[in-house]
């Protein structure tokens, strides 16, 4: 028999961007959500510190 290893639901340590692959920056703690942003194209990801499966990802100019 198998053993199939269970899947690890928590979130990761490290946001990469799903547009350029890059690790995301953690930028601020902002009404209750933590901000990551990628330096490179922009984007911006807001994580809920009450529920880490409500993420809202949202473009901003990059630096």
């Amino acid at each position: 028999m198998i053993e199939v290893p269970l899947a690890d639901d928590s979130f990761p340590d490290v946001l990469n961007c799903s547009t350029c692959l890059l690790p995301m920056q953690y930028q601020t703690k902002k009404d209750n959500n933590f901000l990551w942003q990628c330096f490179k194209c922009g984007k911006r990801i807001l994580v809920s510190t009450e529920n880490s499966n409500n993420v809202e990802e949202y473009w901003s100019p990059p630096r």
